[in-house]
């Protein structure tokens, strides 16, 4: 069902776009008018060549003063007229045809711009990792077109069908007419037919999200599945899943394939009426051989964009369903202090670094996970935490990185709340390794650099110090070896080593480490924490451990109790 908020919407980005760069369309649309002249031209050119041998009167303006100049200037108006189209090609690609590829860009930035500022339990339910790669992958690939090429067709079918039935009119008016016609029946086709296509669409488009979704999932537990022997169960849920896609996608393109039979059929029973009228006036004098051939090779001439025009309105319909799919995430609701500007931090404001006074958390409806937590820390500090699954340890870490704001109590990071500062300075003051490792299908030294300039010295420095250098330089590849999605080409150790070094290149002031060394071995681990203790002097930890032997270096600690 169509959401009329987002396909507002999303008209709105399509003519922001056009607006945008105007004269590039202006341009590129002044370019397929010319193209399609040069087109409209070449059969009437050799319509006025086929009346000069047969001694029929052509234009005063092409004729010269002997019969081999008039001969030479028809053949100049020919030749111009096809380097000409050759041109003014060129012209539309490298114009319309560009913001196709402009466009796809400029959509798929859009996606993680706006995503990266939804709320958790948003990209948990809703917007999972399959609908987003979904509408990265593919909406935005199909909403390019009516940024660029379908509108080129657009143009064509509307310019060089105008020109074409003009330049009919001015030969012989009632079959014109006549052609125009018969293809007065397309519409009410091409409108069911397009209806069914973009409904077929959505539905393929949900079973690929679905698809995405599972894969990710199948990936990322490959080595449970090996340890629980549940491999076959997951096969077959692919692929289950893999053959509905298929199944839909199928029909999908056989509905678009019905625009063959329909626009043909309109074309070729008008090239039969006009054929037959065109022997019947030639033979009874009312048009000349040259003007005969003419009309069927503007006939021929018309069928292209006749063709085109299912598979146009196929586009565009699609176009927009997948821009109004994008256009919904584009115009969902953001978390606020996600987007806030504030102050910078300042750490001269206060001696503690994290200030925490009578802290509880609970989730919708249920006792509190924890409460009345309180204590500070100063710069250097290391706050070492246990507890047994399920007592709140990472939820406390998402409370104290900022990133969870839904408790009671208070959580200062010198002397002011997370309220004051800005999300993006809040990032680069506060590291968080992850109890659960994310790793992209890049090279190790992309991976721990991401977004950051940095040396392969300085990235040699940081693996050195999460214990994993000696790993990466037994390696044929070293710093430019590839990592398979979610690293699954390593070790469950190697990757959080790697999650840590990444963490460390950033330069935090304040580290939080969720039970990330848990799949170390525990003299690995010794030396790891060692590092840490001894290069980060300045730097607050705070670790998250259900080993207490990783906490040995934490002159602070404290036990959540069991949730019941």
């Amino acid at each position: 069902m169509r959401n009329t908020k987002f396909h507002d919407h999303a008209y709105f980005i399509w003519k922001s776009f056009l607006k945008d760069r105007w004269p590039t369309y202006a341009l590129g649309a002044l370019s397929v008018l010319l193209t399609n002249l040069m087109q409209i031209l070449a059969p009437k050119n050799i319509g006025w060549i086929v009346d000069f041998f047969a001694k029929k009167p052509i234009p005063t303006y092409l004729t010269g003063k002997t019969d081999e100049e008039t001969f030479l200037i028809l053949f100049i108006v020919l030749a111009v007229s096809r380097v000409l189209i050759n041109i003014f090609r060129f012209m539309w690609r490298i114009t319309l045809g560009r913001q196709t590829h402009y466009a796809a860009a400029d959509l798929r930035r859009d996606v993680w711009e706006h995503v990266r500022y939804f709320k958790k339990e948003d990209l948990d339910r809703k917007f999972t990792k399959g609908v987003l790669m979904s509408a990265s992958a593919s909406d935005s690939l199909s909403a390019r077109f009516i940024f660029g090429f379908t509108l080129v067709a657009v143009f064509d079918v509307a310019f060089l069908g105008a020109f074409t039935f003009i330049t009919m009119a001015f030969i012989h008016v009632p079959m014109a007419l006549l052609s125009f016609l018969v293809l007065l029946f397309v519409p009410i086709f091409v409108r069911k037919l397009s209806k069914r296509e973009v409904e077929q669409y959505r539905q393929v488009q949900d079973t690929l999200s679905h698809f995405n979704d599972l894969s990710s999932q199948a990936v990322s537990t490959i080595k449970l599945q090996r340890l629980t022997q549940t491999g076959p169960f997951w096969e077959r849920r692919l692929m289950g899943v893999a053959e509905e896609h298929r199944e839909k996608r199928l029909k999908g393109i056989w509905l678009s394939l019905l625009y063959i039979p329909v626009m043909g059929a309109a074309t070729i029973i008008s090239y039969v009426v006009l054929f037959a009228m065109g022997i019947y006036f030639t033979f009874n004098g009312k048009m000349t051989v040259g003007e005969f051939i003419s009309m069927q090779g503007l006939i021929f001439l018309l069928h292209d964009p006749l063709m085109s025009l299912g598979f146009i309105i196929s586009e565009w319909k699609k176009g927009f369903t997948a821009l109004e799919r994008l256009a919904e995430i584009y115009q969902h609701e953001k978390e606020q202090f996600l987007l806030m500007i504030g102050s910078p931090i300042d750490e001269t404001k206060s001696e503690h670094v994290l200030d925490v006074e009578n802290l509880s958390y609970a989730f919708r409806d249920s006792a509190p996970l924890f409460q009345n937590l309180s204590f500070k820390l100063k710069k250097g500090d290391r706050l070492g935490i246990t507890g047994p699954i399920g007592s709140g340890k990472t939820t406390l870490l998402s409370v104290l990185t900022g990133l969870d704001r839904q408790n009671g109590g208070e959580v200062r990071l010198f002397g002011k709340p997370f309220s004051d500062y800005g999300h993006h300075d809040l990032r680069n003051y506060i590291g968080y390794v992850h109890q659960k490792p994310f790793l992209f299908a890049d090279s190790i030294k992309v991976n721990v650099a991401m977004d950051r300039n940095i040396s392969d010295e300085d990235i040699w420095r940081y693996l050195d110090l999460a214990g994993l250098k000696d790993d990466v330089e037994a390696f044929p590849h070293k710093l430019d070896t590839q990592l398979g999605e979610w690293g699954i080409n390593l070790s469950g150790g190697q990757k959080q080593r790697l999650t840590l070094a990444r963490a460390l290149a950033r330069d935090p002031k304040v580290l939080f480490l969720d039970d990330c060394l848990s799949a170390v071995d525990t003299i690995t681990e010794e030396r790891i924490l060692k590092n840490l203790d001894t290069h980060l002097k300045d730097v607050t930890l705070i670790w998250v451990a259900h080993r207490k032997s990783t906490l040995k270096y934490c002159n602070h600690t404290f036990e959540l109790k069991a949730h019941h």
